[in-house]
């Protein structure tokens, strides 16, 4: 009998074979857009995740905050304002009171600054040895305002690709602390992300937006690519590279086009309100190293590539299996 792989949950190729054998079972044709959150008639936007984490504190934040920034920022890519969020918490026999509250203030307060309400959940406690500890799901609600169709759909070539900050952050971040690494400089930048992203919702040419987390801004334009049937170039030297998650990832073997990060976000506006779109980002604390990294193209459909600083171009495709497992 087949059974699941790790890989299967790494966002990339094995993910989709997943989510098509659950959708297939239900009628119709559900989550068609595949984007990261739904919008529903009269712009209520919701999304769900779980989060597994490991470790459950690391450098730059906890699960806490991991799963508040997480959800929001699912809403926040598709220009709706965080409201409401319900959590559902398992968590071990065994588990520290004291670690439990304070991941639940970490949650706490980036829902205060964001002012989303907690407005429903659960408790599970299981026994000892079934749960790693503390596993955490939140569904988030919000409302859409402007650009209430943000999303693949829009994406035409001669579009331009805007990053807001350094990918990869999170992931390596993990990394390190599974492997007792000490790096210098290296923390998660685990962040919510709507107080940026709203500021650039005013223009009209933005397209579409997405949160560069599980496979990473790799993956985030292989299926950009593949989605809406054109070619994506990048640029390797207009990537702002953060030198911490880099050495990581070099001395690992890992890719850090697919690391995840938790407050990086990748937006496709129109060619004449890139400049403006990079200004507004760079005018918020999260975006201050943005940078137009790449565009759109008629050419190569379904393909991304890669410019390289030694002077050529690879090709960029999702990763099939699992470089790091867990790490939200």
């Amino acid at each position: 009998m087949e059974t699941l792989s790790i890989g299967h949950g790494a966002g990339g190729r094995l993910t989709e074979e997943l989510v098509s054998l659950i959708l297939g079972r239900f009628p119709g044709n559900p989550v068609a857009d595949r984007e990261d959150c739904a919008v529903l008639p009269g712009g209520i936007a919701v999304t769900i995740d779980g989060y597994t984490v490991t470790p459950l504190a690391f450098e730059g934040g906890d699960i806490g905050s991991l799963c508040i920034c997480g959800s929001a920022n699912d809403l926040s890519v598709r220009g709706a304002k965080p409201l409401y969020i319900a959590l559902g918490v398992i968590v071990e026999e065994g588990f520290p009171f004291e670690d439990l509250a304070r991941f639940m203030t970490s949650a706490g307060e980036v829902c205060r600054a964001l002012g989303i309400e907690l407005v429903t959940g659960d408790t599970k406690v299981v026994p000892r040895g079934q749960a790693d500890g503390l596993f955490l799901t939140t569904c988030a609600i919000g409302k859409t305002g402007a650009h209430p169709g943000l999303g693949t759909r829009n994406i035409s070539p001669g579009d331009v690709i805007l990053l807001t900050s350094p990918p990869g952050m999170h992931g390596a971040t993990i990394a390190a602390s599974r492997y007792g690494l000490k790096v210098n400089g290296l923390s998660s930048d685990c962040a919510a992300l709507w107080p940026m992203l709203e500021t650039l919702l005013p223009l009209e040419g933005l397209k579409c937006m997405r949160d560069c987390t599980r496979g990473g801004l790799g993956t985030v334009l292989c299926e950009w690519a593949e989605s809406a049937k054109v070619g994506i170039e990048i640029d390797e030297t207009l990537i702002p590279w953060d030198e911490a998650s880099i050495s990581v990832c070099d001395l690992l073997g890992l890719d850090p086009l697919h690391m995840a990060g938790e407050g990086c976000a990748a937006v496709v506006v129109s060619p004449e309100e890139a400049e403006a779109a990079l200004e507004l980002a760079k005018n918020h604390p999260l975006g201050k190293r943005a940078s137009i990294i790449g565009s759109v193209t008629e050419e190569h459909p379904g393909y991304v590539g890669i410019h390289t600083a030694s002077g050529g171009t690879r090709l960029v495709d999702k990763p099939v299996g699992e470089e790091l497992p867990r790490i939200c």
